[in-house]
């Protein structure tokens, strides 16, 4: 027998009419005749059938059989007595998930008429804890359990039409005629009231392809699952699936390959589970391979796996993540040109503001673009304003990436850049105004909307540090990325870095910079070469380098570069920066020869807010040769002529070294004051390294006075910022006083 839409393309031909004309004549749309024809549309409504009818003159027997092709079929009947339990068979190794399954019967243990819809990601198990949990509630609806495929995803899916005619003929019942979505979901209710049964609805697309096909209340209860969230489904319990965590990802390898294997090669059975993403599709198919090839080692298909232009063939879900990429480019185009931008850079989690720039879109239409992406599953959210690719989605969205261009690529990724710049510099601005590298910046990064405070602006670079050395990597392996805004990335976060001592992250990405401006940009080099020089002696201070000999060649280069440069006022910087290296090892002479030539050609030039900063480190170097007198001099001078200059720094430097050479000369009390002052000076002006250091110093103080109480609190906050900004050995000095005041 012809089926509805074959009957309707003869008939039309026969009638000499193309899908156009019929339309016309009927007064449908040519899409809705299209359809028909093709079977996307099976069982029209019977106005639509006599509109047909009408114009292609059927009459008589002929119109009857046409209408007789569109007729639904019909169900068969249940046999009377018989429960329905048509839950399909659960995965074999179903694993771990016990606090969502726990989450699941928790709402049906509360209300048996629950509604649970479980949301996430192609390939997270949304199916099997479904089926799972289904199976353990079985028992508790003695009508039955049935189970509908709603194929939300394929090209096809089911009418809801015909899933309501099945579903009500499996309870017993009759479709109600006049027959329409309304009249059998009504139907459909009222022959649930009276039972108890549970539905599990599998692969919904969204609330509206699901809404028809749940109970509306008494005893019966549904499992709903969808790749989209589905909070419009106001009666439904959320459950949301994240990937598994490792233990339970090997607990599931182990039971797809045998726990020997993994026993045996515990850190290849990891990588695989990392490589799949902890996802439990990947891992199941990787599973199913290892078990088919028992005489594969873990680590062979490890090895595979860490290919990254064949993982998601190697893990198979590619087909899932094409099926919802492929619903995301119907149902919302722009989301889908959008998202292959946001695997641009190898960063696990991007914030509104970066992903922003990738879009090159204002960061409000942004955040509404990646919250679709999150309903969808393809992101997630680990935090307010921050958003997550799966590492395996990344990989899928990159390959879309490849069909940018060059160009394009290039232009977004110097988007992120000049953001990072612009941030950077605004640290620069806060915290050292008169810095003479302002010069070189003339205002280029500046713009936009920026944070206000000291605080606010370190706060953001706080949040993006993972991102900082990233982009400045990834753009510097980028043909079309401007090299002078990569530089101004490291340029810029001087301040930030030597406040957070980032110390690493400084040199990891000031060398990036200056390979790209060495003999280009004469002034950018020489300031990279002098940061790298200040960074490289930091390690060396803080016991994570061994010597001073990489720090010392980038020192003398940079007073080179200088020199022939000529600008007298970044020699002086310069003088002062190779003092207080030197000074940081045994070669005071030469330490303070840099520091004195420094300050008189400061002096000269009239730059006071410059002087500080040589009046403090000349003071420790005469304070190193046992002139405490003239490190009290130049100490107390320092810290006047910051006051006369605003600058807070120069003031917790010169209050800080005051306070240690009162305490060392034991007047505790007089020290406990002024480092105290400087500790929260140094908070103020942001520089955590240098508030743990003066913070340690106090707490020395208060042991020194006797008074252990103060000193043990003071000492085990300095202990804790230490170990997050100071190294290891600093934070082993902190410790072993704090050890000595516990013995007291």
């Amino acid at each position: 027998m012809d089926s509805f839409g074959a009957r309707l393309r003869r008939l039309r031909r026969a009638a000499g009419l193309t899908q156009e004309a019929l339309a016309e004549k009927s007064g449908l749309s040519g899409q809705a005749v299209g359809a028909l024809e093709r079977g996307d549309r099976r069982f029209p409504h019977r106005a639509t059938l006599d509109r047909l009818a009408d114009a292609l003159g059927l009459a008589g027997d002929d119109r009857d059989a046409f209408a007789t092709a569109a007729a639904r079929p019909t169900s068969p009947k249940p046999e009377p007595g018989v429960v329905p339990r048509e839950l399909p068979g659960e995965v074999a190794a179903f694993t771990g998930r016990d606090a969502e399954i726990e989450r699941v019967l928790a709402c049906f243990e509360a209300r048996p008429a629950a509604v649970v819809a479980v949301a996430g990601m192609a390939g997270i198990g949304k199916t099997a804890l479904a089926l799972h949990a289904g199976h353990r509630l079985a028992r508790r609806f003695p009508d039955g359990s049935l189970h509908l495929d709603l194929r939300g995803h394929a090209a096809d899916p089911p009418d809801p039409l015909d899933l309501l005619d099945r579903l009500i003929r499996e309870l017993g019942g009759e479709p109600p005629t006049p027959l329409s979505l309304e009249t059998a979901s009504a139907r459909f209710r009222s022959l649930l009231a009276a039972k108890r049964v549970l539905l599990v609805l599998d692969n919904a697309r969204d609330a509206a392809h699901v809404a028809p096909l749940l109970p509306g209340g008494g005893g019966s209860g549904a499992i709903v699952t969808s790749r989209a969230a589905l909070p419009d489904l106001p009666q439904a319990h959320q459950v949301l699936l994240d990937v598994l965590p490792e233990a339970d990802a090997l607990r599931l390898l182990a039971a797809e390959i045998g726990a020997e294997r993994v026993a045996a090669e515990p850190a290849a059975a990891r990588s695989v589970a990392r490589l799949c993403g902890y996802l439990p599709l990947a891992l199941h198919l990787a599973g199913a391979r290892l078990a088919t090839r028992p005489n594969w080692p873990v680590a062979h298909l490890a090895h595979r796996l860490d290919d990254e232009r064949r993982r998601l063939d190697e893990t198979g879900v590619r087909t899932s993540f094409e099926l919802a990429f492929g619903r995301l480019a119907a149902g919302d185009p722009a989301a889908a040109r959008a998202y292959p931008l946001l695997s641009l850079l190898d960063v696990s989690e991007l914030s509104v503001a970066v992903a922003g720039r990738l879009l090159d879109a204002p960061e409000r239409e942004t955040e509404e673009l990646l919250e679709r992406l999150t309903d969808e599953h393809l992101l997630t959210t680990p935090a307010p304003g921050w958003y997550r690719l799966h590492d395996l989605l990344r990989l899928y969205a990159r390959e879309h990436a490849e069909r940018l261009t060059a160009a394009e690529r290039a232009a977004a990724i110097t988007r992120v850049v000049e953001l990072c710049a612009a941030m950077a510099w605004r640290s620069m601005a806060l915290v050292s105004a008169a810095s003479h590298r302002h010069d070189w910046a003339a205002g280029r990064w500046a713009g936009g909307e920026v944070p206000a405070t000291v605080d606010e602006v370190f706060g953001w670079l706080d949040a993006h540090q993972p991102h900082l050395v990233t982009v400045v990597r990834q753009a510097a392996a980028t043909p079309g990325v401007p090299p002078e805004a990569i530089a101004a990335v490291g340029l810029g976060l001087f301040e930030y870095h030597r406040a957070r001592a980032r110390w690493r992250d400084a040199i990891r990405v000031d060398e990036l910079a200056l390979d790209l401006v060495d003999g280009v940009d004469r002034v950018a080099a020489a300031t990279l070469r002098g940061d790298l020089g200040v960074a490289e002696a930091e390690l060396v201070h803080g016991g994570e380098a061994p010597d001073f000999g990489r720090s010392h060649a980038h020192l003398r280069h940079s007073l080179a570069d200088w020199e022939a440069i000529g600008d007298p006022r970044q020699l002086a910087g310069i003088l002062n920066n190779l003092c207080f290296v030197f000074g940081l090892g045994e070669d005071l002479d030469a330490a303070i020869g840099f520091g004195e030539r420094s300050l008189a050609l400061n002096r000269s030039l009239g730059l006071r807010h410059v002087e500080t900063l040589n009046l403090v480190n000349l003071g420790v170097l005469y304070g190193r040769q046992g002139d405490r007198e003239r490190e009290l001099k130049y100490a107390t001078e320092a810290v006047a002529v910051a006051e006369d200059t605003g600058d807070l720094r120069g003031m917790a430097y010169g209050w800080m070294r005051i306070g240690l050479v009162h305490r060392d000369t034991g007047q505790h009390a007089d020290a406990a004051g002024e480092l105290r002052r400087s500790a929260g000076l140094w908070r103020e002006a942001g520089v955590r390294l240098y508030e743990a250091m003066t913070l340690a110093e106090l707490g020395r103080a208060h042991l020194g006075a006797g008074d252990h109480e103060r000193a043990r609190e003071v000492l085990t906050e300095a202990l804790a910022m230490m170990r997050e900004y100071g190294g290891e050995e600093r934070a082993a000095a902190v410790r072993a006083d704090l050890e000595l005041v516990q013995r007291r």
